[in-house]
Formats: C-alpha cells, structure tokens, sequence
C-alpha cells in the first residue's frame, strides 16, 4: 500500500489540489504525509547494498534507492549513513516528480569529493545540460581523458578558486592541476583558461556526465505508467 501511494504521489502536481473523493488525501494521512508542505527526494547510490531504509522510501534500481522527507530532515538523515554513499536532493516540491528528477540531475555530479550534491548547487549547470548545446566531438575527445583530469576540469570550472585552492581539493601538488590542465587543452584544443573555451568544455562534459538521466527518469515514469496523472484524468473528465 505504501509503494502504490509513493509512486501515486509521483503525479501531483504543484499547483495541481487533489480530488476529495479519490481517496488520495485518505491515502497521505495514512502514510503520514501532509500534502499542505513541500517534501524533499533525497536520491542515494549506492554498489555495496548499504542503502539504509525509510519509511517514505522505493526503490528506483538496484544501486538507487530515493527517499523523501521534510525540508531539513535530510541533515540527520545524512549523518547516519554509510560510507561509500553518493546522494544528490532536490528542493522542495509539491510535486514529487519534480524533486526526485532534481535528485537525479545532482546524483549525476557527485564524486569522490563532492559525495552530496544539493540541486540549488548545480541548478546553473543544469540550464546548460537542458540547452541545445552540444560538442559531439568534444564529448568524445574528454571521454578518452582519464576520469582524475576530466574532475579537476569539473571542480575547476564549479569551485572557481585558484590553483593551489583547487590542489588542496584534490589533495595533490598544484603543478598537477595545471599539468591536467594543460592535458585538456592538448587532447580537445580547448583552452580551460579561457572562458570561452571552458563553456564549451563544461557544456561537453555535462552532456557526457548526465547522458544516462534520461535512462533514470523512464525508469522513474515506469513506475506509474498503469495511471494518468491527475491533470490529465480532469481534463478527460471534463470533455
């Protein structure tokens, strides 16, 4: 009954107050949701089989599991978790499907170094990802760099701090920054100094880091595919 609710819940729409007499309202007080606030997705990744349980909770596939919770809880929630854990979390939604798919995108940018990625945090990053732009070639050239230089790119680029900043980060020497730097530069021919040049970088890398998103929100639209969402079923209703 919980899971049915949960992935009811997917379609509610912020703007969207549900139907008295389908039951919905019914079903969130049983469950302990107050549909008068905004939730969170907090969306965890996970290959060791660690993810730890909650009640508003489902899986999405076998290494993800989304959880959603109160604006806020997320801090104790994320001091008791495992190591070797990555979580991205959306905003505050009504709508539920639009939390987890902020989740997904932040889950997207974690790495060793930035293991919890809040959306507010990439929310720039993620008008470039949705944009048109595109550098088929350049995606391809930075797939073939190893993954350290293609993440010193990336925190480059996010952290905006100098070099020695970004080796402290990194926890090595700064001359080895500007060495993957200069990699960079030498396999795409793209300067990462070089504004210009750095936005087209990122917006491959980007295009590149988040190519399986698409893969994840199907997954995450599976799970309802038996309902309409609410809007929908109205305005079938009315005609």
């Amino acid at each position: 009954m919980l899971e049915k609710f949960m992935h009811e819940w997917l379609y509610v729409s912020d703007y969207d107050v549900p139907v008295a007499d389908n039951g919905f309202d019914g079903r969130a007080k049983i469950n302990g949701v107050d549909l008068d606030i905004k939730y969170i997705a907090v969306v965890a990744s996970s290959e060791y089989n660690n993810l730890p349980e909650w009640r508003l909770a489902f899986n999405l596939d076998k290494s993800k599991r989304i959880y959603v919770m109160r604006p806020n809880k997320e801090k104790n929630f994320l001091t008791n978790l495992p190591k070797k854990i990555f979580i991205g979390i959306g905003r505050p939604h009504f709508d539920l499907s639009g939390s987890i798919k902020e989740a997904l995108f932040a889950l997207t940018l974690t790495n060793k170094f930035d293991a919890t990625v809040y959306y507010d945090e990439v929310a720039n990053m993620a008008n470039i990802m949705h944009s048109t732009l595109d550098y088929p070639a350049i995606r391809k050239k930075l797939s073939q760099i190893d993954e350290d230089t293609q993440l010193t790119l990336w925190l480059y680029a996010k952290d905006q701090v100098s070099m020695s900043s970004l080796a402290n980060i990194l926890m090595v020497h700064p001359k080895t920054v500007e060495y993957r730097l200069q990699k960079i530069k030498t396999v795409t021919e793209l300067d990462p100094h070089k504004g210009i040049d750095l936005l087209t970088l990122i917006s491959a890398f980007l295009k590149e880091r988040t190519d399986k998103l698409r893969i994840l929100e199907t997954e995450l639209q599976s799970f309802s595919n038996h309902m309409l969402p609410r809007d929908i079923t109205t305005s079938l209703s009315i005609k």
